[in-house]
């Protein structure tokens, strides 16, 4: 199973291919080449990809979770992620992980 360092390495490459994208995108809507609605179409579609993110999770790997965790938060600290999405996927991978660790001390 894949590790720490693919956790990692998955984190960044997601969130800064988003920020690029974000970037790009708010580009055309400024150059009037995208409307509002179908940016509103794309954020929804974006909203899709989160919730099927976090219905993957519980099959990852636990440090490939910490990984991604450390990852997430030292792009947080870099201003590319913004609050609601990094407790979005702090918490509920928290969870995953807290979950685990009853599991095994049970």
């Amino acid at each position: 199973m894949l590790g720490f360092e693919y956790g990692l390495k998955r984190s960044i490459t997601e969130i800064v291919g988003g920020f690029i994208t974000s970037a790009i995108l708010y580009a055309f809507i400024r150059s009037g080449f995208l409307t509002t609605s179908a940016f509103l179409l794309l954020e929804l579609v974006n909203i899709l990809g989160i919730i099927v993110l976090i219905y993957v999770m519980p099959y990852w790997g636990t440090t490939y979770i910490i990984g991604w965790l450390v990852g997430l938060v030292l792009l947080f600290k870099a201003g590319l992620v913004d609050i609601l999405n990094f407790l979005i996927f702090f918490i509920i991978s928290l969870m995953i992980l807290t979950s685990r660790w009853v599991k095994i001390f049970r």
